[in-house]
Parts: C-alpha cells; structure tokens; sequence
C-alpha cells in the first residue's frame, strides 16, 4: 500500500545543478569593531568593498549573495578565484596601512570548488556552505582552500600552500581536505604575530595547553561568528523585506493619486461637456422662438394684409351698390377696377416655379421641388405632396398693392415631424422671387414665373 502513495515532490520541477568555484569572504571582528565605532567602521568597509567588487569583476568573479559584511562570489574558474583572492588580501594590506592599528580592517577568505544548486541568481547547496565553514579557521588577511580547489590549482601558480588536514564542520556530513595559503610572490600574505623566542622553548606541557585552549576558543569563536553572521543576515532579510514592502506601498499610493487626477479630469470634462451641452440647447431654444416669433409676426402681416384687402374691396363693393350697378363681365370688372383705382387683380394667374432648400452644413446639397402657386386678389396659396412621407405641404400668402410678397410654409421634416417657415419677396414682372428660414434655421428660397 506504502508503494502506492505518490512522492511528497513527485511533480515539482527539476532543479538545475553545476560545478562552481565559491569564494567567501567575511570581515574578522567585524561586530567588535561596530560596537566600537559604527560610522567609522562601515566607512572602512565601504571603501575595502570598492576594491574588493572591482578585483572580482577582473577576475570574471560574479557576487550572488550579501550579508552585512560578507561577500559569496561564483568563479568558472578555481585559478582565477584563487588569483583574485591572493589580490584582495594584497590590495587591502596596502590600504590598511594607511590607517592606525585599531582601525584596520582584514577579511578572512574561504574557497571550495564543488556542486551547487542554482535557484535564480542564488546558489544553494554544500558547494557554499563548505566555502563558509572553511572560511572561518583562515587567518585575517589569509586565505583557505579546500582539496578540491587545490587540486586543480597545484602546479598552476607561484603559490605555497600548507596543508591544515581534514577538518570537520557542523552540517558538513564528511571531513573536509583544507589549505592555507602560507607564501606567495608578490601577492597577500595572512596577517599573523611572530612567536617570541621565549614562547618558543616552553614546556611542551604548556604548548599542549595553548593549543587545547585555542582550540576551545576557536571553535566557540566560530561558532559565535556563525551565529552572529547567520543573525546579521536575517536582520538584512527583514530589512530588505521592509524596504520592498514600504516600495510596494509607495507604488500603491502613487496608482491611486494617478487615478484620482484621471476620475477628476473626467467628472471635470463631463462637466464642461454638460455646460457645453446646455449651452447649445439653450441657445437653439432661444433660435427656434426667435424663428416661431419671426414666422407668427410674418402670418400675422399676411393675415392683416388680408384682412385689409378684403375691407377694401368690401368698401368698394359697397360704393358701386349704392351708385352703380355691380359689372357682371371681366371686361367690365377690368374697367372698373382700373376706373376705382384697385391693383389687387393685376397680380393674379398661375405662377410655375420652385422652392428650394439652400445647402447648409448638415446637408450640403441644394434641394428643389416644383411648386405651381395660384393668385386670385393678391391672395397666394398652393400645395405640394412629399412623396416619401405621402403627405402635404401647404403655402399660403398675400401680394400687397405694393408688390411685396409674404408667404408662410407649412412643411415636414425628414423624420416626418412639422415644421414652418417665412418667406418674404416682391412681385416683379409677372415673376415672385421670395427668401426666408425653416424654423430649425435652413435657408429655403423660391421663385416663379407667371404663366402667359
């Protein structure tokens, strides 16, 4: 049944694995000397980590991992990471000459050649854990190596190795072959206290006892730096994490100002538009009353031209009642109309003509349409069919005495609503020629010709 169960990991990715030569370097003292004098110290280590970054890009060096004091760096090469530590230990003796003894600052420098696990630009894995537990048991300012970075370096370089044996380290599961760097041409040298001579024809009691209690306090020394470096890393994670998250929050912040303005802008525009839009309709209301006032004062003349016309024949009707008979024949009608003064008839017969829609910027074109107006009196009147709604429009209007002309349209919209307008002209020559505006403010113009 045991068989049967699926693996905890059984569809998780492949991990990626390679060999690398892994360089550790960490400052020795580094918390005694913070204590002592914070700003000073991290002015010491920004200046060593200059050299220290420079001189691991020209040895194609590449730094994967930081914590506080402490530098992980990848090398394709286990020559040019032993290279390029032998320089850094050279460079940085130079520098610390330059400043007192209790302000110099030495990196102990542990390599291992081995396989490590690669998760992103990290790197996992014994490969680097060997390089920072090997790193511990270097001197300041030295060097250690493992046997595996010695191995493909022997014979390779002008270098004098010491061998320290197989040592054991906590969660390194086998004792691991190790060297120091003891002599080089031209390059660092770790920084050690020569032995007086005295110390040296000590018992060998003593020597044992010295060595026992070095180790005693190398190992709880080791064990404190470990612990002190695996402390100072959580606290760069968390502040690392804080500083994401106040970024985070920095970005969330700046998104919903942006989108504040954007909401503004727009109520502002709809805003403008809403105005914009009364605005208009304000003003063709206004255009559209200006137009029906125009149109009533215009009927209201042709009504009160009318109206005059009917009382004057009305009062010559009457005349000729009381002295003469009323003519019963055109000819005699003429004559005495010509006799009375009368000019109302002269105008009167069947006019062929047209009316036409001038264009405008909704409708570009000019539109026309035949229109036979008849005049009997000097009264005008007329009707159209507009084919494509099947209904009719009407004009109606006076020719005064005059010869000025006031017709009023009842018409009809393309979308078949009503509409009017006032046209006003003269009569001329047996022709009418009239000019005026729909109510929505199209020009429409018209003209006829008398018939013979």
């Amino acid at each position: 049944m045991q068989n049967d169960l699926p693996l905890e990991n059984e569809h998780q990715p492949q991990l990626e694995r390679r060999l690398a030569t892994i360089l550790m370097a960490d400052v020795a003292g580094y918390s005694r000397m913070m204590g002592k004098d914070e700003e000073r110290t991290v002015q010491m280590l920004r200046g060593h980590r200059q050299i220290v970054d420079a001189l691991l890009a020209s040895h194609r060096g590449r730094i994967f991992n930081t914590a506080g004091d402490a530098i992980l760096a990848e090398f394709p090469s286990a020559v040019e990471a032993v290279r390029c530590a032998t320089d850094i230990q050279s460079a940085l003796r130079s520098r610390n000459e330059h400043f007192p003894e209790e302000e110099r600052m030495w990196f102990r420098i542990g390599i291992n050649l081995g396989d490590v696990i690669v998760q992103g630009t990290d790197l996992l894995g014994d490969g680097v854990n060997v390089a920072a537990r090997i790193q511990t048991i270097a001197e300041p300012g030295g060097v250690c190596i493992s046997g595996s970075v010695y191995d493909q370096i022997q014979n390779k370089l002008t270098l004098q190795f010491k061998l320290l044996g197989e040592r054991s380290f906590k969660n390194i599961a086998q004792p691991i072959r190790t060297f120091s760097i003891a002599e080089a041409n031209g390059t660092a040298m770790p920084v050690t206290v020569s032995t007086p001579k005295a110390a040296k024809r000590g018992n060998k009691v003593a020597v044992i006892g010295a060595v026992l209690c070095a180790f005693v306090l190398m190992t709880g020394l080791a064990s404190w730096l470990y612990r002190d470096h695996q402390a100072r890393h959580a606290e760069e994670i968390r502040q690392a994490i804080e500083v994401e998250r106040q970024a985070a929050e920095t970005q969330r912040l700046a998104v919903e100002a942006k989108n504040a303005r954007t909401e503004m802008e727009r109520i502002e525009k709809e805003r403008a538009a809403a105005q914009e839009a009364q605005r208009i309709e304000r003003e063709a209301r206004l255009a559209a009353e200006s137009q029906a006032a125009r149109e009533a004062l215009a009927r209201a003349e042709i009504e009160k031209k009318r109206l005059d016309l009917a009382l004057n024949r009305s009062e010559r009707a009457t005349g000729k009642t009381a002295s003469e008979p009323i003519p019963q024949t055109p000819a005699a009608t003429a004559a005495a109309s010509a006799q009375n003064g009368t000019t109302a008839g002269r105008f009167d017969g069947s006019y062929e003509g047209r009316l036409c829609n001038e264009p405008s910027s909704r409708q570009p074109e000019k539109k026309c349409w035949p229109v036979r107006l008849q005049v009997q009196q000097g009264e005008i009147s007329a009707t159209w069919v507009v084919a494509r709604l099947g209904k009719t429009g009407r004009v109606r209007g006076m020719i005064s005495a005059e010869g000025e002309v006031a017709i009023t349209l009842d018409g009809w919209q393309q979308e078949g609503k009503p509409t009017s307008a006032g046209l006003k002209g003269r009569w001329e020559s047996d022709a009418i020629s009239v000019s005026g505006k729909w109510r929505g403010g199209r020009e429409i113009t018209g003209e006829w010709q008398r018939e013979n």
